[in-house]
């Protein structure tokens, strides 16, 4: 970068003098110096900016952390809320307000409890309400943490036959708890079952939120999900907000053709493209390329399922360029055969509120999306059906 400076200066030189030389021979004043400012400038608007500052500082992390990009993503790149938004308590399936349990009624059942700490006083009687409303699960991943699942059940089966099911994957800094309204609202606008789930060390899960356990999470939540609601993984729908584009990419690109449709809202193109600006030189992205995690740039192409991308114009955090390439690499992969959906650009919209920005047309989207896969669904148990015959 150094050195690109140094050449860019004295080329920039170079191109001043030769102004010097042509105005004096055109016997010039006040234009020569208005050249020279122009030529000045024309190259100053070619020097690229670099960050090479950043990149020392996450190369001192990466070294700090014995090399390890685990270790380093586990250090700085999960934030969960503290205190959580819930607490968790058994509590008998029947039991009557007076606490007598009606008899045959007798099984224990996991219930979610607005946490005090966490929600404010005149927010905690809406907030339980909502609560209220999902079935709680404990479940358990490869990795031997217990993970909280929580779901909501919207309308009845479709006529189709298609039980659409949403799996939700969440941003940074929140729990499942904090999801849960955003949940049931879409489990009631799309009439579809939605699972929210909280990553290992988040919310009321066990264990240390890392790459690898949210990868476990994944696995398990879906394998729970399939197997306790009787859904095939192509009537599953995987949303990802954020960080929870990480495993939900993940998740997706292992299986071929068997997912319903992905959901990608204010996706990353990998982690150190968060810290990384779109046009510089020397960024953390490139400089350390093979110690990043969460490639959805890499692993976005092998997705073979319809995928609906939802940025915000305004995201500070994640900014919408993460979004477009992510665009760009699914059509360039995207066969005419496939089923594509439109990207959701939002206009003023941020990191945090894609859906409140304008809440008819992000479940607009998310309508057609769950079209699609009923659709497909349909096509894939007709072509089925024939081929027995």
């Amino acid at each position: 970068a150094t050195r690109t400076r140094e050449d860019g200066a004295r080329r920039a030189d170079a191109g001043v003098a030769r102004a010097r030389r042509i105005d004096g021979a055109c016997g010039g004043g006040g234009a020569r110096a208005t050249r020279v400012r122009g030529v000045r400038a024309r190259w100053a608007g070619r020097m690229p900016r670099t960050q090479c500052l950043g990149t020392a500082i996450i190369g001192a992390a990466f070294c700090a952390s014995k090399c390890s990009a685990e270790r380093l993503a586990r250090d700085l790149a999960f934030f969960p809320p503290e205190p959580p938004s819930y607490a968790l308590e058994r509590r008998v399936r029947g039991e009557d307000d007076d606490g007598e349990t009606r008899e045959g009624d007798a099984e224990e059942r996991l219930v979610a409890v607005a946490n005090d700490e966490h929600v404010p006083a005149s927010y905690a009687r809406a907030f339980q309400r909502v609560l209220d409303t999902f079935d709680v699960a404990s479940v358990e991943t490869v990795r031997g943490n217990e993970i909280v699942v929580m779901t909501c059940e919207g309308a009845d089966e479709q006529s189709d036959g298609a039980d659409v099911t949403i799996i939700m994957s969440h941003g940074n800094a929140v729990d499942a708890g904090e999801m849960a309204p955003f949940a049931r609202k879409m489990a009631q606008q799309l009439a579809c079952r939605v699972v929210v789930y909280d990553y290992s060390g988040y919310g009321q899960s066990r264990g240390e939120p890392s790459v690898a356990d949210t990868y476990a999470d994944i696995d398990a939540v879906v394998d729970f999900v399939t197997h306790k609601y009787g859904v095939g993984l192509d009537e599953c729908v995987l949303f990802g907000q954020s960080i929870g584009s990480g495993p939900t990419c993940y998740f997706a690109s292992k299986r071929e053709n068997d997912i319903g449709a992905v959901v990608l809202v204010s996706p990353l193109l990998s982690a150190l493209h968060v810290v990384s600006a779109p046009d510089a030189w020397c960024t953390p992205a490139k400089v350390f390329k093979r110690m990043d995690v969460y490639k959805n740039y890499a692993v976005v192409k092998t997705i073979n399922a319809p995928i609906l991308l939802i940025h915000g114009d305004r995201d500070e955090v994640v900014h919408q360029s993460h979004g477009k390439a992510l665009w760009e690499a699914i059509c360039k992969h995207t066969k005419p055969s496939d089923a594509v959906c439109e990207p959701y650009w939002i206009p003023g919209a941020g990191h945090d509120d894609t859906y409140e920005r304008n809440p008819a047309e992000f479940v607009r989207h998310m309508r057609g999306v769950c079209a699609v896969v009923r659709g497909r669904y349909q096509k894939r148990r007709l072509t089925a059906g024939a081929s027995v015959v």
